[in-house]
């Protein structure tokens, strides 16, 4: 797997509308978030020390998870660019009361609606949590959030991850 590096560069694409990070010369991670989603559109902003300690810190994350390598990098480099998107609306009421607990920055979370899912805690407070979804979910009410999807909710609608949790994926 790719590692941080100070060459690694955060631009926006017109043409792509798109959210990039440049990894090389030969190499570009294209983000699924687009400019009316995002708060800034950087321009050749180089990535920071907090950015990579944060990639490391989701690596280690879903690491808890049964991830290809391939997809695990996708996802961390996904919940960095979570960092350009603004603060959203609660949506807890599309999912199932759990029990209280601290949500910690960067832990992978399930998430009960009519369905369950796993997720990436990318931004939290006291009250409440911002979450990449890992895949698909459905809430309860019906309606489908897909993978990658970005929802922020108060956090006793967070579940922990048990070990009894698994998720697999296959690249």
């Amino acid at each position: 797997m790719l590692t941080p590096s100070e060459c690694w560069q955060w631009n926006y694409c017109q043409q792509r509308d798109r959210l990039l990070l440049d990894l090389n010369d030969e190499l570009q991670f294209c983000s699924p978030f687009s400019a009316a989603q995002l708060v800034a559109k950087p321009m050749q902003q180089a990535l920071s020390i907090t950015e990579a300690e944060a990639f490391w810190a989701i690596d280690h994350s879903l690491q808890s998870i049964e991830l290809s390598d391939a997809v695990r990098f996708e996802l961390c480099l996904t919940g960095l660019s979570c960092a350009f998107l603004p603060l959203l609306a609660h949506k807890s009421w599309h999912f199932q009361q759990a029990s209280a607990h601290v949500v910690a920055l960067y832990s992978v979370v399930v998430l009960r609606g009519m369905s369950t899912q796993h997720a990436l805690v990318v931004a939290t407070d006291q009250e409440s949590s911002t979450c990449l979804l890992l895949d698909s979910i459905t809430t309860l009410s019906g309606k489908v959030l897909p993978r990658l999807h970005v929802v922020r909710l108060l956090n006793n609608r967070i579940s922990p991850l048990t070990k009894n949790d698994k998720l697999r994926y296959i690249a």
